[in-house]
C-alpha cells in the first residue's frame, strides 16, 4: 500500500503487508473483547505485550494482575497469549476459576510437542529469555518448576539458554531436543544450537520461530533496502519487535513508535515504509501513516 504526501510533493509511504495484528494476537484481542462485555475478567500479566491495546482493554474491565493470589475466586480468567505455566492453571482450577484460553494456536502446538518429546525420553534444551512469558509456559511443561535459577541450570531435565556461554552449563544427555522462544531471531537460534550440538549423544532440533514472524522478517527486510527510514510500530516489550528493529537497522534509520504521539516529523526521511510487531493493530499503524503523509 503506498500513499503520497501531497503538500511535500512526491514522498511515497509504504505500508508492510504484513502490519497489524498476527493471528494469535488477533485472536486473543477479539476474544477478550468479547468476554468483557459479559463479565469481569482477570489475566495474569499482559494478554499481549502492547500498551496501546492493554490500556484499551482496561478501559473495557479487564483487571491485569501478577500472580494467582490476587484473583478471586469463580472469576473469569484469560490465559494470554503466550500461554501460562501448568503449575498456574491448576491453581486457578483449583479456586474455581472459569479459564478462558487464549494461548496463540502456534505456542499450543510447540506445547503439545514439548510433551510428546519429553514422554519420548527427550532432554528438552528451550533458546530464548528465562524471564519472558513464553519461555516459562515451555519449561512448565517440560517439566520444571521455573525459578529464579541461572539460565543453563538443569530442572528436571529442562535448560534454558539465553547466552552462547549458557551452553557451557549443558551436561551431556543421551538424548536431547532443542527448541526455541517463537520470536527469536533465525540467527540467534542457528548459533546457540550449533554450540549445544556436541553436548548430547543424539540431538533433535526443532526450528519453533513463528512461520509469520518469519514472512514479517523478511518484508521488512526487503522494505528497508528500498527506504531511507522505516518506522516499526510496536511495543519495546514485544521480542518480535525488537527483532525487527534489529533486522531493519541493519540498512536504513529505524524509528521505533507505540503511538501516533511519538512521531517527530522533522526527524522523518523520505522514502519510508511502516512495518509493525504482531501486537500492534492495523488501526494504529494506519494513524501513525496519515500522520506522516
Amino acid at each position: 500500500m503506498a500513499l503520497k504526501k501531497p503538500q511535500k510533493g512526491n514522498c511515497p509511504v509504504t505500508i508492510a503487508r504484513f502490519a497489524g495484528f498476527c493471528g494469535g494476537v488477533a485472536m486473543a484481542v477479539k476474544g477478550a473483547e468479547k468476554l468483557l462485555s459479559e463479565h469481569q475478567v482477570y489475566c495474569i500479566g499482559d494478554i499481549i505485550h502492547n500498551s496501546f491495546v492493554i490500556e484499551s482493554l482496561k478501559k473495557k474491565g479487564l483487571e491485569t494482575v501478577s500472580s494467582v493470589k490476587e484473583i478471586p475466586p469463580r472469576s473469569h480468567i484469560i490465559i494470554r497469549a503466550h500461554g501460562l505455566p501448568l503449575e498456574e492453571i491448576a491453581a486457578l482450577r483449583k479456586k474455581g476459576c472459569v479459564i478462558h484460553d487464549f494461548t496463540c494456536p502456534i505456542l499450543k502446538k510447540i506445547h503439545k510437542d514439548i510433551i510428546k518429546l519429553k514422554r519420548k525420553g527427550y532432554e528438552i534444551a528451550i533458546i530464548g529469555n528465562p524471564k519472558h512469558a513464553e519461555v516459562k509456559a515451555f519449561v512448565s511443561r517440560a517439566g520444571a518448576r521455573f525459578g529464579n535459577r541461572p539460565a543453563a541450570r538443569s530442572v528436571a531435565r529442562v535448560f534454558v539458554i539465553s547466552k552462547i556461554k549458557d551452553t557451557d552449563g549443558l551436561s551431556y544427555a543421551p538424548r536431547r531436543a532443542i527448541i526455541c522462544q517463537s520470536t527469536i531471531s533465525s540467527a540467534l537460534f542457528v548459533s546457540h544450537a550449533a554450540k549445544a550440538l556436541g553436548k548430547s549423544g543424539e540431538t533433535l532440533v526443532i526450528d519453533t520461530i513463528c512461520c509469520e514472524a518469519k514472512k514479517r522478517r523478511k518484508e521488512a527486510e526487503e522494505l528497508a533496502k528500498k527506504s531511507k527510514m522505516v518506522i516499526i510500530v510496536g511495543d519495546r516489550k514485544s521480542s518480535n519487535t525488537m527483532t525487527l528493529s534489529g533486522i531493519v537497522g541493519k540498512y536504513c534509520s529505524v524509528a521505533l513508535i507505540s503511538s501516533a504521539d511519538e512521531i517527530k516529523k522533522n526527524k522523518i526521511k523520505y522514502p519510508l515504509a511502516i512495518v509493525s510487531g504482531a501486537s500492534s493493530p492495523r488501526e494504529l499503524v494506519l494513524d501513525i501513516a496519515r500522520k506522516v503523509c
